[in-house]
Order: structure tokens, then C-alpha cells, then sequence
């Protein structure tokens, strides 16, 4: 009787707690964050689009060995000059990373985490966005999960499945690469976008 009141007396405060802060959606009433929100899917979906189309082709073109080749010496200029393009901050992060340069920042490994425990709950959502203060400044966080499809497994899966050409490129490229062991439908990791609010 005493654990069935506590866990009543716990939704309740929860409910007041949520009752009691703003949700995202009532924030977004801001234009600013509008904006700064329609402004990180498209920047996610853009970038998404561009690396994943780079891929594709490579793969058509020379296998999967090529396609690791590439995205080793391209994937992260097209990066570097979307951002310049676009003046926002926007990249690939993972907990598992291939190249260090998608080394997660606090934020990013927090929500990483997060993610891979709602995947398991299947309660895993399209996007993630916070409102979030640094120093005097806030930053809108937008986050896309990268779930691993059956087309990822030749360069991300379990060791054994991965072809020894890849293998070799991997090595070569990636000496300390820990982005294998991969399943169909695991959390990859994701594509971050941190936008500055003009306030």
C-alpha cells in the first residue's frame, strides 16, 4: 500500500514539474527559435543527404572498399564547407566513432546515450531540441538519430562480416577505428546542429 502511494505521489510531481515548465513546443513560439529550428533540419537534412548521396554513388561505382576511401578523404570537406556555407555548426558525432574529428562534446554524449537507451525501449523519436545557455549565450541543440541500415553492415558491422578489402582501407585509414559491431537498426549516432539565437 505504501509503495502503490509513493509512486502516485511521484507521477503527481511530475506532472506538476511538467506542468510547470514550458515545453519546447511553447517555445517555439518565438520566431527566433522558429527560425533557428527549420534552419537545423535543413541543415541536418542537406548534410544527411550529401554524405549518404556520396556513398551511394561510390559504392555503385567501386564497392564498398571504394566508398570507405572516399568518405575518409571527402566526407569531411563536404562538412567543413557546408558549415562555412551555411554559418552554423553542424556535423556527424557518435560514441563509437570512426574518425576522431566526430568525437561527441558533452551535450552530444549525453543525448547519445540517451539514445541508445530509447532505441532499446523502442521509444526512439526522428529529432531531439533543446534550448540550451552557455555562458551568457543560448544556443538551439538539434540532434537526428543515424540508425544503421542493412547497407551499413559491409563497413560498420560485427568484424567478421566486414570485407578484407574494407578491412585493409580501416586500418590504413582508421588505425584506432571503433565503429564496428554495428547491428540492423542500432543507433549509429547522429547529426548535431548547434545554431547560435540572436539574443
Amino acid at each position: 500500500m505504501c509503495k502503490w502511494l509513493m509512486v502516485v505521489v511521484t507521477i503527481a510531481l511530475d506532472l506538476l514539474i511538467l506542468a510547470a515548465s514550458p515545453s519546447f513546443a511553447e517555445q517555439t513560439k518565438d520566431p527566433e527559435i522558429e527560425q533557428a529550428l527549420t534552419d537545423a533540419r535543413q541543415a541536418s537534412d542537406e548534410l544527411g543527404g550529401k554524405v549518404r548521396g556520396l556513398l551511394l554513388r561510390e559504392i555503385e561505382k567501386g564497392g564498398f572498399a571504394n566508398a570507405v576511401r572516399v568518405c575518409s578523404e571527402v566526407a569531411q570537406g563536404i562538412t567543413l564547407r557546408f558549415n562555412e556555407h551555411k554559418g552554423h555548426h553542424t556535423r556527424r558525432v557518435s560514441l563509437r566513432y570512426r574518425n576522431p574529428k566526430n568525437f561527441p562534446d558533452p551535450f552530444e554524449q549525453r543525448k547519445l546515450g540517451e539514445f541508445d537507451r530509447w532505441n532499446r525501449e523502442k521509444k526512439l523519436a526522428d529529432e531531439y531540441i533543446e534550448v540550451v545557455k552557455e555562458g551568457e549565450q543560448e544556443y538551439l541543440r538539434y540532434m537526428k538519430p543515424l540508425i544503421v541500415q542493412p547497407v551499413c553492415i559491409a563497413c560498420h558491422g560485427p568484424r567478421e562480416n566486414i570485407p578484407a578489402k574494407v578491412k585493409l582501407i580501416l586500418e590504413e585509414k582508421y588505425p584506432e577505428d571503433r565503429a564496428t559491431v554495428f547491428l540492423v537498426g542500432d543507433v549509429r549516432g547522429a547529426i548535431s546542429v548547434k545554431i547560435r539565437l540572436p539574443r
